[in-house]
């Protein structure tokens, strides 16, 4: 399952450039146009004379089951099938939509909406949802828009913030950091002090964690010159989070395994890491995951760099409708229903797991519970407050499952001890911009 995806303060008008810039270059728009009102027979769904509107809806968040029923049960017109996603259905939906076999509806991570436009894969929904847009964020409503057509509905955010074990930390007299600065210093004494002992996990195969970071130092892997794309998987901001990871990994400071993995666990549990930077979704996974550490995390903001009170986030997603969906408007429905209702929040935030897109979610009281494994914390406060102070200079762009991969295998490498951060991103930024060549697509240094 990997449903953590993005958010910013700003989009309307990058996704506007973004799309500008997408129909500027040439070969860049795919055959579909995602206009099904006269595709003939369709691959599911579709209004019958003598039966409801039949939606299929796949998706990965946790308790969707029952809020189908419940959908089902008030709307006999629209019935939805729901279809759980698992393993490489991601690469399922992609193929099935090019054959004309797709379901209706899709949970998507919004990193891969840009790529979904051009491709034709997604409807363009603004007629049917225009009237929800004051319910959500600017940011998670600006991750589905480009140039003023929306895409999707938006479902869920990352904000960051700082898990951190109080005990251990108390333990060595260290302040919690605050700032980036601070962190490093705070690694040197946890070390020195117990060499068992890390200030955290830097894992090579965990992308939204590095992006996180980036999008904080306000950089971004993608963006539009003119009638051309830039590439910034490099860039200043990069270098600088690379700068960071590679002395902390230099001075032997951080572990590296493979987030989620057993051995990954057991180091948490043992109280080998001290802090664990990501997303709002995560605190759910580590009292799961570390249950007998209970009563010793806190949640703070994530340490800033000098000079500024940015945060990051590592992305969301959205709910959308896909080329080939047969009615349209009846898939919309149910999907601004789903991640728009009073109805559906509490459940989308208590069973779900999601950080609510939703001014209605961000007002619901089950956001601010208090967490007995965070110590009674009522750590949503800490993540609101992140995602009012995520830079606006992220873009999406039209090949990031191409430079997810390309980062990730570069650093295995940096891990490895073969090359540094620095020269990672290099290769990373090289073999994404020969991606976007080879696609047909203008690439400006």
């Amino acid at each position: 399952m990997d449903a953590k995806t993005l958010s910013g303060h700003g989009w309307r008008r990058r996704t506007a450039i973004i799309t500008a810039g997408m129909l500027s270059l040439a070969g860049l728009t795919a055959c579909g146009t995602g206009d099904s009102g006269d595709s003939g027979d369709a691959a599911a769904g579709g209004a019958s004379a003598d039966g409801p509107v039949e939606v299929d809806f796949w998706g990965w968040v946790p308790g969707l089951e029952g809020l189908v029923d419940t959908w089902n049960a008030d709307n006999p017109d629209i019935q939805v099938s729901f279809h759980r996603m698992t393993g490489d259905d991601g690469q399922k939906v992609e193929a099935a939509v090019d054959a004309g076999t797709g379901p209706d509806l899709v949970q998507l991570s919004t990193h891969n909406l840009p790529d979904y436009v051009i491709q034709g894969r997604v409807q363009d929904i603004t007629e049917y949802v225009t009237e929800h847009e004051d319910n959500y964020t600017e940011a998670s409503w600006a991750s589905v828009s480009f140039d003023g057509k929306v895409y999707g509905v938006p479902q869920g955010i990352g904000p960051s913030g700082m898990m951190y074990r109080t005990d251990i930390l108390e333990q060595h007299g260290i302040a919690v950091p605050t700032t980036w600065d601070e962190y490093l210093e705070a690694a040197r004494a946890l070390h020195a002090a117990d060499p068992e002992v890390y200030i955290a996990n830097m894992s090579p195969g965990e992308i939204g964690q590095w992006v996180q970071e980036v999008q904080q130092a306000e950089g971004s892997w993608f963006g539009i010159d003119g009638d051309a794309w830039t590439v910034g998987v490099n860039d200043e901001a990069s270098k600088q989070v690379a700068e960071r990871w590679q002395t902390l990994l230099d001075e032997g400071l951080v572990t590296t395994e493979l987030m989620w993995t057993p051995e990954y666990w057991a180091r948490v549990n043992a109280g080998d890491i001290a802090t664990i930077s990501y997303a709002a979704w995560f605190p759910v996974a580590l009292a799961e995951n570390a249950a007998d550490t209970s009563g010793r995390w806190r949640v703070a903001p994530m340490p800033t760099n000098e000079g500024s009170d940015n945060q990051g986030d590592s992305g969301g997603a959205a709910v959308v409708v896909l080329d080939g969906a047969q009615d349209p408007a009846a898939a919309a429905e149910f999907a601004s229903w789903l991640n728009g209702s009073d109805d559906t929040q509490d459940t989308l935030i208590t069973e779900g797991g999601l950080f609510p897109s939703t001014k209605n979610g961000l007002a619901s009281p089950a956001l601010r519970q208090e967490q007995e494994f965070y110590g009674g914390q009522v750590i949503n406060e800490v993540f609101i407050e992140s995602a009012e102070h995520t830079p606006s200079t992220w873009t999406e762009g039209p090949n990031w499952g191409t430079a997810q991969t390309a980062v990730l295998d570069e650093f295995a490498k940096v891990v490895g001890g073969s090359q540094t951060f620095t020269e990672a991103l290099d290769n990373a930024q090289a073999a994404t911009v020969a991606d976007l060549e080879a696609r047909g697509l203008t690439v400006k240094d």
